[in-house]
């Protein structure tokens, strides 16, 4: 099966082709004198039966080594020993050639289409060079073949293993997201139990959110956007005017695509490594526009580190590696962080 589709198309172009080939070089091998008087005589028929002598012979020389390919394709004696192989395909391929050249002149043509024992050994001659050369080719698509999907079998396992880290990373993000909001919701609920209401009724629909797309490679921009919104009240509730989100953007790019989550990932990461207060508040920007959406921040360092340092960025850097070339692109500057992650198309 794996090479059928370029068999086929073999035997539809290349057979033709090639006959017509053999059949002009066996007119220059045997354009002597003698020959050419002979041509007189020929009919219209006789000419017909060396052209298609010169296709059966064709499709004896191809066909014999596409049937030996198979063959020792499917032995898992020499699966291995691809030199071993190569001589035993060649050697039968010659051996059946010359078989079928001897036994083809051994039939009593007329006596002028000239075939001598020159010709015989002229056309076992050839079948020795070709034989030679479609064996090679055969055995070099063969490689060529296996070395492709070697390739693109290491690419698949590298996906999987992304895709297994991917998922890991989403794993450890989870606890950590949970274990903040239930405690800020254990103190609303003695404080405010209207508003506690309304943080549960956010955090349930973030966390469906959450759970329902976390084995989603892409998402609309339009979605991520509507579930950081109710993502960002939460935060709202928790520490009021000290932080300010601004969301903007051109409408025309909702509909492009991004990895899940990786908002939801960049505020928290903002807000987990700078220290805000109602004074010195931290501002976090989202701009969507072009190729890319844009997240940045000011900057005002913790001076002790949360715990989980990196997986954010680790969790974006490795979706985005595993939807494509383009990656993610971090500016670390001295008064803001900028994060440019890739909108994509379907």
């Amino acid at each position: 099966m794996m090479y059928k589709s370029h068999y086929n198309h073999l035997r539809l172009y290349g057979y033709p082709v090639f006959a017509v080939f053999l059949n002009l070089i066996l007119i220059l091998l045997n354009s002597d004198e003698s020959n050419i008087k002979e041509w007189k005589f020929y009919s219209n028929t006789d000419f017909l039966i060396e052209g298609l002598f010169c296709l059966l012979y064709t499709i004896a020389l191809f066909e014999t080594g596409i049937g030996l390919s198979k063959i020792f394709n499917s032995a898992s004696v020499l699966k291995k020993k691809e030199s071993l192989r190569f001589f035993f395909k060649l050697l039968l391929q010659i051996l059946v050639i010359s078989a079928l050249v001897i036994l083809f002149f051994s039939i009593d043509f007329p006596e002028k289409y000239g075939y001598n024992d020159l010709i015989v050994r002229r056309v076992l001659i050839m079948g020795l060079i070709f034989s030679i050369l479609i064996t090679t080719g055969f055995t070099a698509g063969e490689l060529l073949s296996k070395w492709k999907e070697s390739q693109l079998e290491a690419i698949e396992n590298k996906k999987k293993a992304l895709q297994s880290e991917l998922n890991a990373l989403k794993l450890q993000l989870d606890p950590h997201f949970l274990f903040n909001n239930l405690s800020a919701l254990t103190s609303l609920i003695e404080e405010n139990q209207q508003t506690a209401v309304q943080y549960v009724t956010n955090l349930s629909a973030v966390y469906r959110y959450v759970l329902s797309n976390r084995n989603k490679n892409m998402i609309v921009l339009k979605t991520e956007l509507d579930f950081i919104r109710e993502y960002l009240f939460l935060y709202q509730i928790r520490y009021g005017s000290s932080i300010a989100i601004n969301i903007t953007g051109n409408p025309q790019n909702l509909n492009k695509f991004i990895a899940p989550l990786t908002l939801q990932l960049l505020v928290e990461n903002a807000i987990k490594h700078n220290s805000f207060s109602l004074t010195a508040p931290l501002i976090i920007n989202i701009n969507y526009h072009d190729r890319w959406i844009i997240v940045d921040n000011n900057k005002s360092a913790r001076f002790t580190k949360e715990p989980g340092e990196g997986i954010g960025l680790a969790h974006i850097y490795h979706s985005y590696k595993l939807l494509g070339d383009i990656i993610p692109v971090v500016e670390d500057l001295e008064a803001t962080f900028q994060v440019r992650v890739p909108l994509l198309n379907n």
